[in-house]
């Protein structure tokens, strides 16, 4: 399934490169590539982007990028792009949102996997929140939207949004995690998180205290 890829870095090598990388082993249909960080959110916020592969580099605040397009956009995919020595700054961009990482080096099956699961089902999409925009026109209307001003006055990620709703369907952290390709015990934390912001001892509290305080919202 074809889509259009946004490739974002400073860099102008590391930003052709991240092109090639996409035209050469993943199925997309467009690929364009920003290095301003205020164009490429004015651009996801048009909502004509499937995925973002954020090219990480020294100096360049990647965990703020992430969240200032969940911010605009929280049902996007978001991959970041680096090296295994990344292994720090990946996880943090992982908890503000980030669904993978894809490493420079990365074999071409991977490539393409990766491209092919951000935000589809299998990555954890059915778990995303969907803004509460009122439009009532999403291909999922009828469902749960997530009030984002509520997410922010209760400091919830975007990692816990989706815990949440994977707990209120009566998933297991295992089912979860695979939607989310994180381990149980991973998700096990960003449960525990969640369940001392919603100030919620279980499941059932959490999931109740979230729709009580407006956090979840009906579709129309």
């Amino acid at each position: 399934m074809g889509r259009t890829c946004v490739v974002h870095d400073v860099r102008e090598q590391a930003r052709h490169r991240l092109e090639l990388l996409l035209w050469t082993h993943a199925d997309v249909d467009e690929v364009v590539a920003t290095a301003d960080d205020d164009d490429l959110v004015v651009r996801a916020g048009e909502g004509a982007t499937d995925l973002v592969v954020l090219g990480m580099s020294a100096g360049a605040d990647t965990v703020g990028l992430v969240r200032r397009l969940r911010d605009v956009t929280p049902t996007m995919a978001v991959l970041v792009a680096g090296t295994t020595e990344d292994a720090g700054s990946v996880a943090a961009a992982l908890a503000a949102g980030a669904v993978g990482f894809l490493r420079w080096d990365a074999p071409r099956a991977l490539v393409r996997t990766l491209v092919e699961v951000a935000g589809e089902s299998s990555s954890g999409a059915d778990l995303l929140p969907l803004a509460a925009s009122g439009s009532g026109d999403d291909a999922r209307a009828g469902g749960v939207r997530v009030d984002v001003a509520v997410q922010r006055s209760l400091g919830l990620s975007v990692r816990e949004v989706q815990v949440l709703i994977g707990v209120g369907r009566g998933l297991t952290n295992a089912d979860i995690g695979r939607r989310l390709y994180l381990s149980g015990e991973t998700v096990k934390t960003h449960a525990a998180r969640l369940f001392r912001k919603l100030d919620a001892t279980d499941r059932a509290e959490a999931v109740g205290r979230a729709w009580s305080v407006g956090l979840f919202i009906r579709a129309k």
